[in-house]
């Protein structure tokens, strides 16, 4: 993994005074005298450092070359600050950007992320990818587990989709509650995932799987206060590897806290659907957390928000949707789920959810769009 300093032949005591800062936390860093030396190494990805004295015109040179053909090679700007807008610009030409005081750490924090390989899935028995849908929490609170679960459900429960072979992971491993909500036992033992990846088989994944009555596959551990798991990508994938084999579908619900590995499972998605509240400061929490998701390594190609607990009007309008358009920008998808206190409190006390339990309800209702969000990322397999 070569690590290249590139100066583009200018020479300074500040780029001189830059190097050494670089050097004392990057021990393997090569000076590089043309970039053309280094344009068809692709065998290998190398990093190249390439800092940015001026913000004049700083901006479009970057992504010029970020933007070229170059294999292999990925671009870390050292430059004078750049507006949000420009820095998304960037990420999306395949370089990112540092500041000149924070270089050192910044590039080495940037190098250990991409070194992270996401997961790698096999294909499917029908030779079909596994479609895999992630739920964001934006905050602890905002229901997050209870969307992903009963958009589970329901399309379990659905006469198109009951044939789809779905999974539901819950990956929030301290405070774990979908197996509650189901009123089934939580059985995965991540633990041992961690320690020994390699003793991951069928029949150890089977002894993790907890099954829901409508047919819904659950991979959730029981809840534990002690340190959060240093998962690393040999159990992901060793995880993920068995989950392909078997699912037509993975619906994710991810912690609001970010671990290294967040990105990680974001990279492998195919729909993220950020959840939070249709107040002033929960869709700033949901406008950071699209934020975050946008500037991840690699970007989900569909991305909607899913707004919870919402208030409606005398006629059932949903109220206040000016105020997620100012916050979030007109060009956002928002799925709006409408509070619905009574039939919430009776899924939770009686374990059955609120799609099945209440069907004609305002929740289940506002959920049928989930389902046919999620439905439509694969094609439906004929009815037996």
């Amino acid at each position: 993994m070569p690590i290249c300093f590139f100066s583009a032949g200018v020479q300074s005591d500040e780029l001189s005074e830059l190097e050494s800062r670089l050097r004392l936390r990057l021990p393997s860093l090569q000076n590089l005298d043309k970039l053309s030396d280094l344009i068809q190494q692709d065998s290998e990805k190398t990093y190249i450092i390439f800092p940015v004295l001026t913000a004049e015109s700083s901006l479009d040179r970057m992504v010029s070359i970020a933007e070229q053909d170059q294999r292999g090679l990925f671009f870390i700007f050292i430059s004078p600050d750049i507006s949000a807008s420009d820095y998304k610009r960037l990420v999306r030409s395949g370089a990112d950007r540092v500041s000149w005081a924070g270089a050192p750490q910044e590039i080495a924090d940037i190098i250990f992320q991409r070194s992270q390989a996401a997961p790698v899935l096999p294909e499917t028995p029908g030779g079909t990818k596994l479609a895999i849908a992630t739920f964001v929490a934006s905050s602890g609170g905002v229901g997050n587990a209870t969307l992903a679960l009963e958009t589970a459900v329901l399309l379990k429960a659905g006469k198109e989709t009951r044939n789809l072979r779905i999974c539901l992971f819950d990956l929030d491993f301290q405070t774990s509650h979908v197996c509650d909500y189901l009123d089934i036992d939580a059985r995965l033992q991540m633990q041992e995932i961690v320690k020994q990846p390699e003793r991951l088989d069928a029949q150890l994944f089977d002894l993790f799987v907890s099954s829901h009555s409508t047919g819904l596959a659950v991979l959730a551990a029981p809840r534990s206060r002690k340190s959060p798991l240093d998962l690393d990508v040999r159990a992901l994938e060793a995880l993920f590897g068995m989950i392909a084999t078997r699912y037509d579908l993975l619906i994710i619900d991810l912690p609001p806290l970010w671990f290294p590995w967040t990105e990680q499972i974001l990279s492998i998605s195919d729909l993220a659907v950020v959840t939070g509240l249709n107040t002033v400061p929960g869709l700033r929490q949901v406008a950071g957390t699209l934020q975050g998701v946008r500037e991840s390594g690699r970007v989900p190609p569909q991305i909607v928000v899913g707004l919870n607990r919402c208030r409606s009007r005398l006629l059932g309008r949903v109220a206040n949707k000016q105020h997620a358009r100012r916050i979030l920008g007109s060009d956002e998808t928002i799925l709006y789920i409408r509070e619905d206190v009574q039939t919430a409190e009776q899924a939770l006390n009686t374990g059955i959810p609120a799609v099945i339990g209440a069907g004609s309800s305002k929740l289940s209702r506002d959920m049928k769009v989930f389902v046919k969000l999620l439905s439509e990322m694969k094609a439906i397999p004929p009815k037996s």
